[in-house]
């Protein structure tokens, strides 16, 4: 006699697997889930550093009420953000007053111009950055950076147009550099070189760290002209500006000729190839023979990080720029008439200074 049509569902063992598979079906539907509703978790935050409230609650816990008036903002509607926030570990509700205050995640949300998580969040918190991501599909379809279609106008130049813009994304940037530069000059030995030349230098972090590792070096930073300014600011708070010069101009137009040493440390990556290699060929005319330039950037090998390959994305939605490999690099430094010399690690992350020489 054949089994009833759901005598199978009654079989222990098969059961059994029936209930395995659904477990790690719920599981996986909740990664995924916890996931898709990061994007608004993130959006959250931005609008908490908008409203000011890390800085709000740095002297202590407030009440709702009390953050809603200094912030100008809707009380009721505050009170759920922060009660997303808190639920997220972002602040802390603290019993059941209405006070909010910091714990350890909220605090680093504090704004400081030296904190690269504070920078940041004020910088992806703007809604020309927000709506580049929401074309983020044109990029993958073409190629191109979404941010001109998104916002009618190019990174670089919304930068150069808005001062704002500008302002958030060099504090952005200017925090990761302080860190990265002291790697920088610890990795490598500068005191070799008399003049540096330090193509798209900042506002002069890196350069400030070199002078001071190597006293007998005279320095040149080349920036756009927006920016020159504050990289003469920096030098000189740092006591190096007089072994400094800064000249306003354009990397792609001219670079300082007959230098020692040449670097140019996380700007390679935020152009498409054809770019890069009208930037090399541009610094390889201007060296003389002995002269070495290094590419300080993040380099992607075999096992990237999940953070790399988002700064990866982040390049291609923003600039149409991306992280490259050795081997890319490679590929196009002779094509530019310039070979590897050597490689060397920079910290503990995929910062790497690859010195290079004329072929």
């Amino acid at each position: 006699m054949p089994p009833a049509p759901n005598a199978l569902w009654r079989n222990p063992r098969m059961t059994a697997e029936r209930t395995h598979d659904d477990q790690d079906r719920a599981g996986a539907e909740a990664t995924v889930n916890d996931i898709l509703q990061g994007a608004w978790k993130a959006r959250a935050i931005h609008v908490a550093v908008e409203l000011g409230l890390p800085a709000l609650l740095q002297d202590g816990p407030r009440t709702v009420a009390d953050l809603a008036a200094a912030a100008g903002a809707h009380e009721p509607t505050l009170r759920r953000l922060l009660r997303l926030l808190a639920a997220s570990g972002i602040f802390e509700e603290l019993g059941h007053d209405d006070l909010y205050g910091h714990n350890a995640l909220s605090e680093v949300l504090l704004p400081d111009p030296t904190s690269p998580v504070a920078t940041d969040a004020r910088f992806q918190a703007a809604p020309w950055h927000w709506r580049a991501w929401e074309r983020l599909a044109h990029s993958v379809r073409t190629g191109e950076a979404s941010f001109d279609v998104a916002n009618g106008v190019s990174f670089w130049q919304l930068t150069q147009q808005d001062p704002q813009a500008r302002e958030l994304f060099n504090h952005a940037m200017g925090s990761v550099s302080l860190a990265e530069s002291r790697q920088v000059a610890e990795a490598y030995d500068f005191s070799g070189a008399d003049t540096v030349v330090d193509i798209g230098g900042g506002r002069g972090s890196l350069m400030a760290a070199l002078l001071e590792s190597a006293p007998g070096a005279r320095g040149v930073l080349l920036e756009r002209p927006e920016v020159a300014g504050e990289a003469r600011a920096l030098l000189e708070s740092r006591g190096v500006g007089e072994r400094c010069e800064v000249l306003p101009g354009d990397f792609f137009e001219t670079i300082p000729a007959g230098a020692d040493l040449y670097l140019i440390k996380h700007v390679l990556h935020d152009w498409d190839d054809e770019d890069v290699l009208r930037i090399l060929r541009r610094i390889a005319a201007a060296m003389a023979p002995g002269s070495r330039l290094l590419v300080i950037d993040n380099l992607i090998d075999e096992r990237p990080a999940a953070s790399t390959l988002f700064v990866d994305l982040l390049l291609l939605v923003l600039v149409g720029g991306a992280e490259r490999s050795e081997s890319d690099f490679a590929t196009l430094l002779e094509k530019a008439g310039l070979t590897v010399e050597r490689s060397l690690p920079c910290g503990s992350g995929p910062l790497r200074i690859v010195e290079i020489r004329r072929a």
